[in-house]
């Protein structure tokens, strides 16, 4: 049986008649089926200018969102009906009546012989029920109009309330169910299994880390990326990037390029997963909603690890994964951190870089451990510097790694292996200026770091500093291989480190 789609319905975030008329003409190529036009966004004074919209190239579903619901708009009910009402009588496909306050709009225009389909919408609260959707949806409507519910959910709340009422294989086709936060962009993925009459897009990102700045809802996913997936069917492929937090993530944006590249129908999203006790529970359904592999981040390595059903030999050896990749109902974790810190390593002493066969780590977890499982194939002698001296102790045991105290002697290589340099991480507490100098070269496995106290401690004592760009972009390329059994090519990477990290 060939799956429903949904019409992708592009929200326009332009706020002004001449903007929003340009920004639909573009959009047809891509892929929209429909266009929203957010009139709570418009200024007042140019409401009246609706009509200048007309003739369009694509339907559109006229949408003041009132303040109480998340939009701009005003709640007064007299305001509101009389601007709902003008928009009724323009000749648009679709019109957002909202159900908790536009009750007598929507009698009076559902008994209309014409005018535009009613898409009868509520946002939901973070406290609402599942039996509240239930009831939204079950609830009486004019003949043809569509509900839309919207709820604020995580990933593993949508698995656990959300999912159990949407049915695989179809619903009504006059229905609209979406999330927002950390679930929204996997509801838009996954839509075509559950027969929902729609789900809104963003316009296309013009140009890598743009999708946030055009998108009205951070939740809605480029049009061109989404219809792509949609359109290939059993053969477009639905892969994620998961830690927490996630937002700081560029995996995304990096596989989105070399999809597109190498003309791959496959969509890749970000999933904000709280604790790995919520990891735990969404893997299987995950795949069984078509997931096919997942980048894993700080601070899930671990977790990553023990949930697969098989584990390649560097995530053995390191004791944690960054990546799972499923065959049928099997998971299995790879550690793709040990061999691009491995070639780092390699390219950094072919160099000269690093110039003897010592090399320091601050941290202990899962980036650390990948040092220190590719450190022990270039046989390298490793000194770990970590808060916790238990931590560090079970670490050197279980790798051979040396441990020191407070020390001057200048090292040649530092690798730094915390999330320390994150706006949303503590700073770093472990003391290591002491080990840098000049000719010392640090490498970083935070790129673009939000706060670069690593970068100026590192220039200031006259040594060299990278940050973990080219890592992240060495194990994507990995990644990309056991997803697609294909690998981008060096100019490919090279575009990647260039676009998306803005770093030669």
């Amino acid at each position: 049986m060939t799956p429903h789609l949904p019409l992708v319905i592009v929200t326009i975030p332009s706020r002004t008649p001449e903007a929003t008329r340009a920004e639909i003409a573009e959009l047809r190529p891509q892929g929209a089926d429909a266009v929203e036009i957010r009139f709570d966004r418009w200024p007042r004074e140019d409401l009246p200018r609706a009509a200048e919209l007309f003739p369009s190239p694509l339907p559109m579903l006229a949408t003041y969102r009132s303040a109480a619901e998340g939009g701009a708009g005003r709640d007064d009910l007299r305001d509101r009906s009389e601007i709902l009402t003008a928009l009724a009588d323009l000749p648009f496909a679709y019109l957002d009546l909202e159900l908790r306050r536009d009750r007598a709009l929507i009698a009076s225009m559902g008994a209309r012989q014409r005018g535009p389909t009613l898409i009868l919408s509520c946002h939901l609260r973070a406290n609402d029920t599942a039996e509240k959707i239930s009831e939204l949806l079950s609830g009486h409507r004019p003949r043809g109009a569509i509900a839309k519910v919207v709820l604020p959910c995580g990933v593993g709340r949508f698995y656990r309330e959300v999912r159990p009422l949407l049915h695989p294989g179809g619903g009504s086709h006059a229905e609209i169910v979406l999330t927002t936060g950390a679930s929204g962009s996997l509801v838009r993925a996954v839509a075509p299994r559950f027969g929902l009459a729609a789900v809104f897009a963003a316009p296309p990102a013009r140009g890598l880390r743009a999708r946030g700045e055009i998108a009205v809802e951070p939740s809605q996913l480029p049009v061109d990326q989404l219809r792509r997936f949609y359109d290939a069917g059993k053969l477009g492929r639905l892969f994620a990037v998961t830690g927490h937090p996630i937002d700081h993530s560029l995996s995304p944006d990096i596989h989105t390029l070399w999809m597109e590249e190498e003309r791959k129908p496959g969509l890749y999203l970000a999933l904000d997963i709280e604790s790995k006790e919520e990891l735990a529970r969404v893997l299987r359904p995950l795949g069984e909603d078509g997931l096919l592999g997942m980048n894993v981040t700080h601070p899930w390595k671990g977790a990553a690890l023990r949930l697969a059903d098989h584990c390649g030999r560097a995530a053995e050896r390191a004791g944690c994964a960054n990546v799972l990749v499923r065959t049928g109902r099997v998971w299995r974790a790879e550690n793709f951190d040990v061999s691009a810190m491995l070639r780092r390593l390699r390219e950094l002493r072919e160099s000269g870089a690093w110039t003897d066969d010592r090399l320091v780590v601050i941290g202990t977890g899962g980036a650390a451990r990948a040092t220190l499982v590719a450190a022990s194939e270039l046989h390298a002698r490793v000194e770990v510097l970590g808060r916790s001296t238990g931590h560090v102790t079970r670490l050197a045991r279980e790798f051979g790694a040396e441990i020191t105290g407070p020390s001057s002697t200048t090292a040649s290589l530092i690798v730094h292996a915390t999330p320390a340099g994150r706006a949303d991480v503590p700073a770093l507490d472990i003391s290591w200026a002491g080990r840098c100098g000049p000719g010392t070269y640090v490498l970083d496995f935070v790129y673009r770091p939000d706060r670069p106290f690593l970068r100026e401690k590192t220039l200031q004592k006259g040594g060299t500093y990278e940050d973990g760009g080219r890592l992240l972009v060495y194990q994507a390329a990995e990644s990309f291989e056991a997803f697609w059994d294909t690998r981008p090519s060096l100019a490919l990477e090279q575009r990647a480190l260039q676009e998306v990290l803005c770093t030669a």
